[in-house]
């Protein structure tokens, strides 16, 4: 009897770059043997002395094998090989082919930017999720650092405390308040950024297989942070009210495993740009109370709404225990690195411990002008003025997309703020293929699979507005439409 097995994608290449493989064969083992036999690279990372090792789970008809009382495959049509747990390590090579060297994981994201700074040609940049230039010049960068460094002198250029400096804490701690967040100086470390932050949390809150519940797609960079600290992260799929809750505690049931951490963006998300709703907030908080895990809510785009009333945060809820992170790289300067992280006094002691061992504290200069900023008042009529600007950038690519891409079948979301669209392209057109035309054209984006682990996003990508002006997001689509006509 004809069996067919699908393999998850990062066991593909394995085979050739097969997504299906069918066997003749009438139970596990006779297939774990045809494995061996047909495709010796797939079976040195599935199998173990022959039979599926503990690396990858196997589902027969959607069934996971563990459960069965038999391994028989008769009347059976499919069986699925993926890693164990979604992004999940795969089995080690055999040990004659082993490197000393661990694996280290980094962000697809970045390496596309490097992509676009090397372009020679002129390119309009969708890829990256940073301020504007012209956001960047409403600071007044150079005012403030003169003023600190004329006022503070060397005394600015000195080591800091590692929590970060008090006055810069109270600030934080006090729009904390306001949001309904319960905050003091004491529950306030000042990071370099918000994935220095992410990064303290694993560090306190991780240990090797632990698991990660996190959003598909998410913001790649925390999902390499997870995977270099031994994690293993389930990926749950999100839709317009954000992390689907009701998904995360079927997939964790039918797995069997008590997450540690729950990690969202729960304001625009990057890289869908939606926002979590209220009912999902109160369920993800409950669902996370029953497993004593920890809820990590990373929320750099809060401010950046343009339309539709604030949400509180999932701090403000209560119901389990929640670490806020967030940035001022976003709605400030994100070259000075400055971020914080709101937690439990106890937590912001260990936290503070292993940042001494990373960089001792977060660059005093930096910290500094931060605080400057703020003392001089005017950083809601700041934030109003990104509102608009970035609000502006917004409609109009709502508008260019509508217009360029009419009858290609390519669909986008609408958010109500932040940076991004996420552009979901006809199942036959993917990503990475058209990125490669689109960087000819003068066009970039980041592809949708830089955005999860095992989950396929291949068909989509990331479109953040956030950089170019609206006549270069006219001509942005304008020559994405051009490349998407080359490959459709």
């Amino acid at each position: 009897m004809t069996v067919t097995v699908r393999l998850a994608a990062p066991l593909r290449a394995a085979a050739g770059g097969k997504t299906t493989i069918d066997f003749d064969v009438t139970d596990l083992p006779q297939l774990a043997n045809q494995i061996a036999d047909r495709y010796p690279e797939l079976a040195a990372r599935v199998l173990r002395d022959g039979a599926f090792g503990r690396f990858v789970n196997v589902f027969i008809d959607g069934e996971d094998a563990r459960f069965l009382a038999e391994s028989d495959l008769r009347g059976k049509r499919t069986v699925e090989i993926l890693p164990a747990m979604s992004g999940g390590a795969l089995a080690p090579l055999p040990q004659h082919a082993r490197r000393e060297e661990h694996e280290v994981y980094g962000s697809f994201i970045d390496e596309t930017i490097g992509i676009v700074a090397r372009q020679t040609r002129d390119t309009v940049s969708f890829a990256v999720g940073s301020p504007s230039r012209e956001a960047l010049d409403l600071v007044g960068a150079d005012d403030l650092a003169a003023t600190v460094l004329r006022r503070e002198g060397a005394t600015a250029l000195g080591y800091g405390i590692t929590e970060g400096e008090p006055d810069l804490r109270d600030v934080i701690a006090s729009a904390a308040r306001d949001r309904g967040v319960a905050a003091d100086a004491s529950s306030v470390l000042v990071s370099a950024g918000a994935l220095q932050a992410i990064d303290l949390a694993c560090r306190v809150y991780l240990r090797a297989g632990d698991v990660v519940v996190a959003e598909s797609p998410a913001f790649a960079n925390a999902l390499s942070a997870f995977r270099n600290h031994g994690a293993r992260v389930l990926e749950v799929p999100i839709d317009g009210e954000g992390l689907d809750v009701v998904e995360a505690a079927r997939r964790i049931r039918k797995l069997g495993v008590r997450p540690r951490m729950f990690f969202v963006v729960p304001n625009f998300q990057n890289p869908t740009g939606e926002t979590l709703s209220l009912d999902r907030r109160e369920a993800l908080l409950a669902l996370a109370a029953s497993y004593d895990a920890v809820v990590v809510e990373d929320d750099p785009y809060a401010a950046l709404r343009y339309r539709g009333g604030e949400l509180p945060p999932l701090a403000a809820l209560g119901g389990a225990e929640v670490v806020s992170i967030g940035t001022f790289s976003k709605t400030f300067l994100p070259g000075l690195r400055v971020g914080w992280v709101i937690a439990h006094a106890d937590v912001i002691a260990r936290m503070s411990r292993a940042k001494q061992t990373m960089d001792s504290s977060t660059g005093t200069l930096a910290q500094r002008i931060v605080l400057e900023f703020h003392r001089r008042g005017g950083v809601d009529a700041h934030i109003g003025r990104l509102r608009q600007l970035y609000g502006e950038k917004q409609d109009r690519a709502r508008v260019a997309l509508a217009r360029e891409l009419a009858g290609t079948g390519i669909s986008w979301n609408d958010p109500d703020g932040g940076f991004y669209f996420w552009v979901r392209l006809p199942r036959h057109v993917k990503a990475r293929a058209l990125l490669d035309v689109a960087l000819q054209e003068g066009v970039a984006f980041v592809p949708g699979d830089a955005f999860a682990i095992d989950a396929d996003h291949a068909n989509a990508l990331r479109f953040s507005v956030s950089a170019p002006t609206p006549d270069r997001i006219d001509e942005g689509v304008r020559r994405l439409r051009r490349a998407f006509d080359r490959v459709a």
